[in-house]
């Protein structure tokens, strides 16, 4: 009878352990909003005064914006739970953080959750897209600026999401209200060695056919001749100034 007795309790204690172990198992199977989905945006480059944008369609839920500076210097910082942007890419109702820097280097980052998948946009409002056109082939523009989008543009999936961005802010030099980027010069000086040849070589040929004009009449292949060199050059230094030289 005894040992009866301690079969059953240890029974009961079995049954008991049991249950726990589903119980838990349970609970870890059911996707809770304690997981947090990541992302880093390490290194962007913004000048100085320019608008950082992020536009999260649709409105997000419980968003928290965190911004440090490398130096003790204030920022100017707005954030739209429940806002609009006129622009293709985004339909309805949207979240909106806006963020001017003042540090040379700025961590911002934001913390949120949605019910549903939320597609971010982001980019820099800016009145020089000149400078980010070599990271953006897509903007759009406003009274106040260019909206550059820069990418990637990403689709976010339900639940809690964390989301970082370095911000670069980049220094402009002004001259008469005019912002001028200078470029560097491992680009500049490649640049101006091509022109410097393309010149020599339209030169030598102008000068050349000068000098063969007054011994005879030029020939109209040789005057075509002339004329394509002239403006296949000025196509030559007009691909490089936009591919090569980044301002």
């Amino acid at each position: 009878m005894q040992h009866f007795h301690i079969f059953r309790r240890l029974g009961k204690i079995t049954l008991t352990l049991l249950t726990c172990l589903l119980l838990a198992f349970a609970l870890a199977s059911v996707p809770g909003n304690s997981e947090m989905v990541e992302y880093d945006f390490p290194k962007i480059y913004i000048l100085e005064g320019d608008l950082f944008v992020v536009t999260l369609s649709p409105p997000v839920e419980n968003i928290q914006v965190y911004v440090k500076g490398s130096e003790m210097k204030d920022f100017s910082l707005l954030v739209l739970t429940n806002s609009s942007l006129a622009i293709p890419v985004l339909t309805g109702r949207i979240s909106i953080v806006q963020l001017i820097p003042e540090s040379t280097l700025t961590n911002l980052t934001m913390t949120f959750e949605s019910n549903t998948t939320v597609k971010m946009v982001y980019g820099v409002l800016t009145n020089n897209y000149t400078y980010y056109r070599r990271v953006s082939s897509e903007y759009y523009t406003f009274s106040n600026g260019i909206l550059a989008i820069l990418q990637p543009q990403l689709t976010i999936p339900k639940g809690t999401s964390k989301i970082t961005f370095i911000l670069n802010r980049v220094g402009v030099k002004s001259s008469g209200g005019f912002f001028i980027e200078l470029p560097p010069l491992a680009t500049i000086l490649p640049f101006a060695a091509a022109v410097a040849i393309l010149a020599y070589l339209n030169g030598y040929v102008i000068v050349d056919s000068y000098y063969v004009s007054k011994r005879e009449e030029l020939s109209r292949s040789r005057k075509l001749d002339i004329v394509l060199l002239i403006v296949l050059s000025a196509l030559v230094i007009y691909w490089l100034l936009n591919n090569f030289v980044k301002y």
